[in-house]
């Protein structure tokens, strides 16, 4: 349940999570405190690209040659444009979400970037014309869901 509620609102305060978890808000804090020093929780916020004037959301489907994998996607990361770069098993090498201006933008991004970074060899551009979910991720769903079991506890936090 913490993490569902984390997952809803990470600006939730100490307080408001005490009271849904029915536990103190020094314990909140000590635990929040605690997964993030340990690395299981990092809390950022998101901008909502269309609400914000981006008008282009485009997802990249990348190849790299072999051997400058690493190279490419330190370069994808660097990027502006970029909001999302992650490394999927399969025939591609890195899946890029992209937030543009407008369609031009996009071009001179593909043209003066993409094509740029030294081992790309191929991709593939998708445009975003709908956003229908976004995942808030159910960890505690995933794990009795899927495994029959339940979610790794955090360590309690030694004060």
């Amino acid at each position: 349940m913490f993490s569902t509620l984390l997952s809803e609102d990470g600006r939730a305060s100490y307080s408001d999570i005490s009271k849904s978890i029915r536990v103190s808000a020094g314990t909140v804090r000590n635990r929040i405190n605690h997964m993030r020093s340990a690395g299981f929780l990092h809390v950022k916020g998101w901008l909502y690209p269309y609400r914000s004037g981006v008008g282009v959301h485009a997802i990249l489907l990348v190849k790299v040659r072999c051997g400058r994998v690493d190279e490419a996607i330190s370069a994808l990361v660097d990027l502006d444009e970029t909001g999302y770069v992650a490394t999927p098993a399969g025939s591609w090498d890195a899946v890029v979400d992209v937030f543009c201006d407008d369609v031009a933008h996009l071009r001179r991004f593909i043209h003066d970037k993409i094509q740029r970074i030294d081992g790309v060899l191929d991709f593939s551009t998708h445009l975003v014309t709908e956003t229908k979910y976004e995942s808030s991720v159910n960890f505690l769903g995933i794990y009795s869901d899927s495994r029959g079991g339940t979610a790794p506890s955090v360590p309690p936090t030694r004060v």
